[in-house]
This record gives structure tokens, C-alpha cells and sequence, in this order.
């Protein structure tokens, strides 16, 4: 806060303060978000058919409890296959990996489990060629609620809406 000095004029080194600690904090949280976009990119390029916010969710809940380390935490998990995709052999494929069983929804091209989800699972799932994307929900100890999402849903959450942003 500026104050006045005894002639009554406002200390110009405490202004200049002012204004530098400002500037400092407005450079700081620039840089955040500069690091964030960074990290969110690195999950598009290793992950480019998973929602970066389940990503980041997955190593967050990892990092918050230690016996995830190996088990990984619960999530729901959906993936979308591509139409035409052979429903009994993308199931087979998540129960390989996962030794859960889908629940298959849309014709055989939304697969919904519920499942212990590790950074190795999920490079799988994303890698498999028929996927087109995957999205899922971290559910704790809680059973699964069923499908949530609908294809498209993680890409339009990161559209440029060309909207102004104001970030000061």
C-alpha cells in the first residue's frame, strides 16, 4: 500500500514497489500457465487419443497416494472405437489389458469399464488402432455410474472458441 511521506507526497520507491511486485506476480503466473500448456502438449503428443484431463487427473491421484504407485486408482473408463470395429474383439482386447469387462455401448463403439487405471493401461488403450478417443472419470472407491460422455466431448472442451481473453 502507498503512503504518503511527511510532505504529503506518496514515497515514490514504495509506488515503484508496488508496481514491480505486480509485474513480478502478473511474469509469474504467466509463466504457469506457459508450463501447463507445455505439460498438457507433452499429453497430446504420448496420449493423442486421451482427454489431457484424465491424463493429468491419473498422475495427480498417483501422486497423492503412494499405494497407486504399482495398482493404479479407480476409474471409470470410455473409450470410442471407430464404426465397423469387431466389438467382441475390442472387448477381448480391454479385458487383456485391464482384466475387467467392458460394458459395450452405441453399437459396439462405446466401451465403458470400471477398472484400476495405470499410465501403462492407458498407453495401450490410446495406442490400439481402431480407438478414436478416451475419456473416463476418477471414481475412488465408488462403483461406476455407467457412460458419461459422448465422442467428441474431451476435443470440443479444447476448441478455440476465438472468444477475447482478458488475462490480466
Amino acid at each position: 500500500m502507498m503512503t504518503p511521506n511527511e510532505s504529503g507526497r506518496v514515497d515514490e520507491t514504495e509506488a515503484h514497489n508496488s508496481v514491480g511486485e505486480t509485474s513480478k506476480d502478473l511474469l509469474e503466473l504467466r509463466e504457469l500457465k506457459v508450463q501447463k500448456d507445455k505439460i498438457e502438449e507433452a499429453y497430446r503428443q504420448i496420449f493423442p487419443k486421451v482427454d489431457p484431463y484424465l491424463v493429468h487427473q491419473l498422475y495427480l491421484r498417483m501422486q497423492e497416494d503412494p499405494t497407486y504407485k504399482d495398482v493404479g486408482p479407480m476409474f471409470t473408463v470410455e473409450v470410442f472405437t471407430k464404426e465397423g470395429t469387431d466389438p467382441e474383439a475390442s472387448k477381448r482386447h480391454i479385458v487383456n489389458m485391464t482384466g475387467m469387462v467392458p460394458a459395450i455401448y452405441d453399437k459396439g463403439t462405446h466401451y465403458v469399464t470400471h477398472m484400476r487405471l495405470t499410465p501403462e493401461i492407458l498407453k495401450k488403450l490410446n495406442d490400439f488402432e481402431h480407438v478414436l478417443e478416451i475419456m473416463g472419470d476418477y471414481t475412488g472407491t465408488d462403483a461406476s455410474t455407467g457412460p458419461r460422455h459422448n465422442l467428441g466431448d474431451f476435443r470440443k472442451r479444447y476448441q478455440d472458441d476465438s472468444r477475447e481473453k482478458n488475462i490480466s
